[in-house]
């Protein structure tokens, strides 16, 4: 039997995914009456901004008093750059709170909960088919790592090609698949490639969405042993570049070198999380990708495959071969989707 309150939970969540707050939390949060009329709701919208819980409050017209709130997690109970949700969730009379889960945040934790019962409120945790930590999973991640949640995407032929032996790779894959993936990087907070390919391709970085409004990822640049170039077009708007000295006149994020002289990985994803960047899509390309899967700090795949043989003659998408059978790493494929002539492949690496 579906929950009675399973769909209005899932309004709160798509309100929630339609913005992008962190380092904060996406949560979502709707007010209805003993009816199931839907009173007010709102989302979390930028750090710094009202939380969820707040906004829902500001689109009721008339009173709140014994109205039930609909929240996809906890509400805050501490003072940060805003006030406790929960002081103006009980000085607004509200008499039931539903929530999707607990804020594994240290700083609540349960102390909403416990707040809002102190005042007088019903509170429900969880509602029977609905998973919270899918309204946000890099933050939830985060909070159980410390590290960003990050994606790899690649585009290559069937045969696993990225590009062709001179180096070109633009377009292996359709329009629809450039357009998907666009989508993916605007749901991300960090769109990150290697030095080679900043050289290769010349990215823009950007994610073109037909929301003009949609929030645009920082673009990282993970620096090597050579120069960068000096008129990148990524250059044109805020960027980083991760390097093991500084790189003038960038943004750089220094780390400390591996082995092999490049970026320590570990460290480069530990101090973008620090810096609230919570979610990473990466763009290649192989000697990057490599590295960060060597790590084992890749948590998702996404591969679009064109309808074409590269022949084995280009670039692979983590270089060249594997040097034994046990080298592999073994993936759990999520999906399998035609998105235009491609091939859509979502699959999540496994520990072997």
């Amino acid at each position: 039997m579906t929950h009675p309150l399973l769909n209005v939970m899932r309004r709160a969540a798509s309100l929630a995914r339609q913005h992008h707050p962190h380092p904060n939390p996406a949560v979502g949060a709707v007010l209805i009456t003993d009816s199931g009329a839907v009173i007010g709701e709102g989302a979390h919208q930028k750090p710094g901004m009202p939380h969820a819980e707040i906004e829902a409050l500001k689109t009721v017209e008339g009173a709140t008093t014994d109205a039930t709130m609909v929240v996809t997690m906890e509400p805050c109970a501490h003072q940060g750059r805003t006030p406790p949700c929960v002081d103006a969730i009980i000085d607004a009379g509200i008499k039931r709170v539903v929530i999707g889960g607990i804020d594994p945040d240290t700083k609540v934790s349960g102390r909403g909960m416990e707040r809002l019962r102190q005042g007088g409120i019903s509170v429900i945790d969880g509602v029977d088919g609905f998973d919270y930590e899918e309204v946000d999973p890099a933050y939830f991640h985060h909070r159980r790592t410390g590290r960003p949640l990050v994606t790899l995407k690649t585009a290559s032929t069937l045969d696993g090609q990225v590009a062709a032996a001179d180096g070109t790779s633009q377009w292996i894959t359709g329009e629809d698949a450039r357009r998907d993936s666009h989508r993916l990087r605007a749901a991300n907070d960090v769109i990150m490639v290697g030095a080679g390919t900043l050289i290769a391709d010349d990215p823009r970085l950007t994610a073109v969405t037909p929301d003009d409004d949609h929030h645009q990822p920082l673009p990282v640049v993970v620096g090597g042993a050579r120069p960068l170039p000096s008129d990148a077009r990524v250059w044109s708007r805020p960027h980083l570049v991760v390097s093991t000295e500084t790189q003038e006149p960038h943004d750089t994020l220094v780390v400390s070198p591996s082995p092999d002289g490049r970026p320590n990985v570990i460290e480069m994803m530990t101090a973008l999380a620090d810096r609230g960047h919570l979610s990473i899509m990466v763009e290649g390309g192989p000697t990057l990708s490599s590295a960060l899967l060597h790590e084992g700090l890749i948590n998702r795949i996404v591969c679009y495959f064109a309808p074409a043989l590269g022949g084995g003659v280009g670039m692979g998408m983590f270089g060249g071969a594997f040097p034994t059978l046990t080298a592999m790493t073994p993936l759990a494929i999520e999906s399998v989707t035609m998105v235009g002539a491609d091939i859509k492949v979502i699959a999540t690496p496994q520990a072997s």
